[in-house]
């Protein structure tokens, strides 16, 4: 419990060792095809994903051994605020009748621009409901459901509940105890360095580890399933596939994501996709306080107290503008005490009051600036400006629009200004599989005995995601894996 909830100081010295620790891996043949193995299934990543494939394999009978680089479940998962999705869930109680499986595919399909693969797009949608039912009947995972938010969540949001904040920690915490219960072979601090193949067929059938006892081999009688993440803290590869845009963000989750979903498979030449996509977000880097939806209620502006962006874009797309558009990828959001009340942004002021993020306030906006180290003359006209658009209709005038359906005004006192940058969230790219989690060759054929699921794989995401996406495909590819392996 306590390593999930004091991992900020944990993860200061562990991300230097983790960035770029993938480009030391190498292949390794298995010394004996007729090596012993008295396990069914290696998993890779104490995350969503991995843990959901683990204890489904379980339960299904078969022999697991997880293994986790880090002393405890150390991946996206643990920051997640823990949203997940579903249609028509006992947890919802009748309050999403409207929705279907189809509009559920539809959505995704049109957040990816239609670029998101159809076939592992349907597998989700429509096997969301039945994994959140089991992620409850198995790791007694609880969900707060049934709240209407914006599209294209709507009224699928599913929030974990329980004593670990964020949802994400309690999810992975849960599902490390079922996991335990079930008799998973869990080893922490062990690091998988080379996937290992039998020699004769090509058959993948091992790993090799690293400990602080050094280096030796497991081996698995049906595979290994990758779940380590994407690359998103790995700088070397974030500047390789993405640019020096997304090199200069801060991160928002985990800083041990190192790639290894790309390093540890490429040996198998897998069909890798997506890998210039990334899913981005506001953060207060030095804290890792989350403002998610309090940039779409206020004014945006850069150091020079102007506006630069449009507020009514998605918070994906801000963040975007303001590591592209401003020197240093800082922007501040001013809002009122209207805003401060919003029960919509009750979360996001949470965040930055529990994790020490500043926030300027003053009685006018003029003393606000001034605590945030802004021209208050400037930030006051811009403001100004701003108000006098939304009173008069005529936001399209401004520069650049405000597209808002409903923007607010900024003009009652107390006034708040809040830091924040455009941070890397999570890569959508790696091995394109298929719906039973098998990674894909170039020629689109299964490579024997090599799964992978979560943010490890290419193909579900492209541009954007749903929110809550992230943790249901997991889970549900999860799933999946340990179903097809038990066959």
């Amino acid at each position: 419990m306590s390593q999930l909830t004091n991992r900020r100081g944990f993860f200061k010295t562990a991300a230097a060792g983790a960035i770029g620790a993938a480009a030391s891996v190498e292949t390794v043949m298995a010394a004996s095809p007729k090596a012993s193995a008295d396990r069914d299934l290696i998993i890779l990543g104490a995350g969503c994903g991995g843990l959901c494939c683990a204890v489904r394999a379980a339960e299904l009978g078969l022999k697991v051994t997880l293994l986790e680089k880090m002393s405890t479940s150390a991946g996206n998962t643990i920051y997640a605020a823990g949203f997940l999705l579903g249609v028509h869930t006992s947890f919802q109680a009748g309050k999403n009748d409207a929705d279907s499986v189809d509009a559920f595919y539809e959505d995704m399909m049109k957040v990816s621009q239609g670029k998101g693969d159809p076939k592992l797009t349907r597998k989700v949608a429509e096997d969301a409901d039945k994994t959140l039912e089991w992620l409850h009947k198995s790791a007694g995972i609880n969900f707060s459901a049934g709240s209407k938010l914006v599209w294209p969540m709507l009224s699928r949001a599913h929030l974990v509940t329980g004593k670990v904040k964020p949802g994400g920690g309690q999810l992975s915490l849960s599902l490390i105890e079922r996991a335990k219960a079930l008799g998973v072979d869990l080893r922490f601090n062990t690091k998988a360095v080379a996937i290992l193949q039998d020699e004769k067929t090509g058959a993948i059938n091992g790993v090799r580890i690293k400990t602080k006892e050094g280096l030796s081999e497991l081996r698995s009688k049906k595979g290994v399933v990758i779940a380590t993440g994407g690359f998103s803290a790995n700088q070397a590869m974030v500047t390789q596939y993405i640019g020096s845009g997304g090199a200069k963000m801060p991160i928002r989750g985990s800083r041990i994501i190192a790639g290894e979903n790309i390093a540890l498979t490429a040996p198998f030449l897998p069909k890798v996709v997506n890998v210039d996509q990334y899913h981005c977000g506001p953060i207060h880097g030095p804290t890792g306080a989350n403002p998610l939806n309090i940039v779409n209620n206020g004014v945006c502006i850069n150091r020079k107290g102007e506006r630069f962006t449009n507020e009514g874009q998605t918070y994906v797309q801000m963040s975007r503008d303001v590591a592209s558009m401003t020197p240093d990828n800082w922007a501040f959001m001013v809002t009122d005490q209207t805003g401060r009340e919003n029960p919509v942004l009750a979360n996001d002021w949470d965040s930055y009051a529990r994790l020490g993020a500043p926030v300027y306030v003053g009685n006018t906006i003029e003393e606000a600036a001034k605590k945030a180290g802004l021209d208050p003359a400037k930030v006051a006209a811009t403001v100004a400006e701003y108000n006098k658009a939304v009173k008069e209709d005529k936001r399209g005038a401004l520069v650049p629009v405000n597209t808002l359906p409903k923007a607010p005004l900024v003009e009652k006192a107390p006034f708040y200004i809040v830091p924040f940058q455009g941070g890397m969230t999570a890569t959508f790219g790696g091995p394109l599989i298929n719906t039973n989690g098998q990674v894909l060759d170039t020629e689109n054929r299964p490579i024997d005995g090599l799964f992978a699921v979560g943010n490890a794989v290419g193909g579900l995401f492209y541009d954007n995601y749903v929110g809550g996406a992230q943790l249901t495909s997991a889970a549900v590819f999860g799933v999946a894996v340990a179903e097809f392996v038990k066959g």
